[in-house]
């Protein structure tokens, strides 16, 4: 009797194990990606080339704790820069550490279709043509709260509602940096396979005017500064900040299409700061084309830009053009090949003007092997 018993309450362990790795499998899912570069950059304003070797490596986990909840978390190499998780290699060896880049709950609300919630450090909560970079970098992670609502007004129209509040500065004795941003834009199904898209945003900081640099205190990324006092008249307490506030509003528009076997997107924005009377503006327009996914697919990409040096915050957009930050335009090509399935190899290459009034030459090249799951 005692045997019969022990293999019962074996059994029983058993099942209740295989129920709970079945349960975990199902609730808990990982993913992650890694990017080895080679980059040469060739700086008009510096005496040298560069050449070096970076490495990107991230891994995300996502927990469903019911039907409306889940929490999201994703550890990243790099340092705290907040544009960037590379990893330049070469520092004898040395071992290499993670940061949270991403840690945030995501409430999709039954009583509320169509509506999601985000809080804690997510991703961009809002929506970049062919994820380009004008004025978020695709690095940054966004730090507040932030919602999305779509719905769909018929069978080929599509509206979208994007908003959030995010802290950028938090200080103890004194008034917080913050950004309250909004989005809305339509897509509409011209034809099975005719997509257009087009809206706009408005990004709103708060206590940026008089600001040391947010980052580092010292490091304005392009934008305008100026001297002030933090009492008048004292001048041993001189210090420099933003020159200006940045109130920025953005018109976006896509125009996807097929041909064949190949996709085939036609894009553009603009943006202009409002708290900027000069050098407030910038824009992009862009093509890609894909062929195919996995092995064997190619991806053609090619974009123009001019960001003057006020148009948006320097510190959050592309950290790649003309060596990152505003103050520059030029020309990104790239060109993407599927060596296996989730591999790639991509070439990209920079040439662009740095310091629109000097215009210095600035030239960059990326080739990346990229592997995910």
């Amino acid at each position: 009797m005692k045997r019969i018993l022990l293999i019962i309450a074996l059994i029983a362990i058993t099942a209740a194990s295989a129920v709970s790795a079945d349960s975990w499998q199902e609730r808990v899912s990982l993913d992650g990606d890694f990017r080895h570069r080679f980059e040469g950059i060739d700086d008009g304003s510096k005496d040298t080339d560069r050449f070096r070797q970076r490495i990107r490596a991230r891994l995300g986990l996502s927990g469903k704790v019911n039907d409306q909840w889940s929490i999201h978390l994703r550890l990243a190499t790099g340092s705290s820069d907040p544009v960037s998780t590379n990893q330049t290699i070469g520092d004898g060896f040395s071992t290499k550490g993670f940061h949270l880049d991403r840690g945030y709950f995501k409430f999709k609300p039954s009583f509320l279709p169509g509506v999601t919630v985000m809080g804690g450090k997510t991703g961009n909560p809002f929506i970049r043509m062919d994820k380009t970079e004008l004025i978020w970098d695709g690095d940054l992670n966004f730090e507040g709260a932030s919602f999305k609502y779509t719905e769909d007004i018929s069978d080929r129209v599509g509206f979208h509602l994007r908003g959030g509040g995010f802290c950028v500065e938090e200080r103890k004795t004194d008034d917080d940096t913050r950004l309250f941003a909004g989005q809305t834009g339509i897509t509409v199904s011209a034809a099975d396979d005719v997509k257009v898209t087009f809206g706009g945003g408005y990004y709103s900081y708060t206590e940026a005017k008089g600001r040391p640099g947010f980052h580092e205190s010292d490091e304005f990324s392009g934008n305008s500064t100026a001297q002030f006092f933090e009492v008048p008249g004292d001048s041993s307490t001189m210090y420099t900040g933003y020159a200006n506030d940045f109130n920025i509003v953005e018109i976006f528009g896509e125009l996807s299409f097929k041909i064949e076997k190949l996709s085939c997107k036609v894009f553009g924005n603009f943006v202009q700061n409002g708290d900027a009377d000069d050098n407030n503006q910038g824009w992009l327009a862009g093509t890609t084309i894909k062929k195919g996914k996995g092995l064997g697919s190619v991806k053609l990409h090619a974009n123009y830009r001019k960001l003057e040096k006020d148009a948006v915050l320097g510190l959050f957009t592309d950290s790649d053009t003309f060596g990152g930050g505003t103050d520059g335009k030029g020309l990104q090509l790239g060109l993407g090949v599927g060596i296996a399935d989730n591999s790639s190899l991509a070439f990209t290459y920079y040439l662009d003007k740095k310091d629109l009034k000097e215009e210095i030459d600035y030239n960059r090249y990326q080739l990346d092997v990229k592997v995910s799951f």
